[in-house]
C-alpha cells in the first residue's frame, strides 16, 4: 500500500495523521509533538521497530499487517480488512505488550559492551539462526507476492532441517539449570517466529513471562511434517516441549537470532535474557 493511500484511509475513517516516520533513527520525532496514537504500518521489522520507538513512551501503539508473516499481528490476533482496524482505533481496548531483553555484559558484534537489545518476537539458536544465516548467504527473491516469498522461506526451513544436526545446549529457567542436544532452542515472546512458523501456540506477550522452546532429534520429524504440511496448504499443528520463564542464560552461544538480526557472542560469555513486562501498550480490536 503506498503513502497516499494510507494516509487517504487514515484520513477517511476520522484521523489525523500528524507525521510519517520511514527510518528507525527518526524515531526522536515521536516526541515533538507527542502523538496520540503511533501506527506500525508494514511486516514484522517494522513492528518491532516501533515497538522499540514507544518503549518508555506514554503513547499506545496499533499495528497494520502489511508484511509476509505478520509474526506479532497474528500473535495478537490483528487482522481483516485495514479499513476495519482503522476505524477500530476510535475505542479498540488497548492490550499491554511485553518485550524482551537481551542483556551484553561483554562486547558483542553489533552490541556495545554493557548495552542491552530489545526483542519482540524472539531470540535463539538452531533451526532459525541457521535458516536467517542461509537467507543471509542466498537472499530470497524481492517483489514478489506475499504467499510465494512464504513458500519460499517454508521449503528453506525444509532443506535446512535435514542439514541441520542437534546442537549441544546450557541454558537456564529462572535459576533452574538445563542442558541438553536441541536442533532448535527459542525465547519467545510471540507465538510465531519466521514464515509464520507457530512453534509457541501457548505464548502471549501480555502476560509479563517469556517462553522457551526446544526441540531434539526425537521432534524432528513432527517439525518435518509441519513445515510439510504448511507447504501443502493444509491445517498444521505442532506441539513443542516449553516452560514460561522471567530469566533465561544462554551458556556460550557462539550465535544467536535476535528477532531477524544475528548476533556472535564472544566464546565463554553468556546471553542474559530477561521479560520487560508490560512495556508498551497495543490497540487490539475485537473480533468482527
Amino acid at each position: 500500500m503506498s503513502l497516499a493511500s494510507l494516509r487517504e484511509l487514515i484520513e477517511r475513517e476520522g484521523h489525523e495523521l500528524v507525521r510519517v516516520i520511514e527510518h528507525a533513527s527518526d524515531t526522536a520525532a515521536l516526541a515533538e509533538p507527542p502523538a496520540e496514537l503511533v501506527v506500525a504500518a508494514g511486516g514484522d521489522g517494522t513492528v518491532a521497530e516501533a515497538v522499540r520507538a514507544v518503549n518508555g513512551r506514554a503513547v499506545p501503539l496499533a499495528v497494520l499487517p502489511l508484511g509476509t508473516a505478520n509474526n506479532i499481528a497474528f500473535t495478537l490476533g490483528v487482522g481483516g480488512p485495514l479499513e476495519r482496524l482503522v476505524r477500530s482505533w476510535h475505542d479498540a481496548p488497548a492490550r499491554p505488550f511485553d518485550m524482551g531483553v537481551l542483556h551484553a555484559p561483554r562486547a558483542v558484534e553489533g552490541l556495545r559492551p554493557g548495552a542491552v537489545e530489545g526483542f519482540v518476537e524472539g531470540i535463539g539458536g538452531g533451526l532459525v539462526e541457521a535458516c536467517l544465516t542461509s537467507f543471509r548467504r542466498r537472499p530470497l527473491r524481492r517483489g514478489e507476492p506475499a504467499p510465494w516469498q512464504l513458500v519460499r522461506a517454508l521449503k528453506r526451513y525444509a532443506q535446512a532441517l535435514v542439514r541441520l544436526r542437534p546442537q549441544r545446549w546450557s541454558w537456564t529457567i529462572d535459576g533452574s539449570a538445563r542442558t541438553d542436544e536441541c536442533l532448535l532452542l527459542e525465547v519467545m515472546n510471540t507465538r510465531a517466529v519466521g514464515p509464520n512458523l507457530e512453534v509457541a501456540p501457548a505464548a502471549s506477550p501480555s502476560d509479563g513471562l517469556l517462553t522457551v522452546v526446544t526441540a531434539r532429534e526425537a521432534d524432528r520429524p513432527a517439525l518435518s511434517a509441519y513445515i510439510a504440511d504448511r507447504l501443502a496448504g493444509r491445517d498444521a499443528r505442532i506441539e513443542l516441549p516449553f516452560e514460561p520463564a522471567r530469566c533465561v542464560d544462554i551458556l556460550d552461544p557462539r550465535t544467536l537470532h535476535v528477532d531477524d538480526t544475528l548476533v556472535h557472542v564472544p566464546a565463554g560469555s553468556t546471553a542474559s535474557i530477561r521479560v520487560q513486562a508490560a512495556a508498551v501498550t497495543v490497540l487490539v480490536p475485537p473480533p468482527a
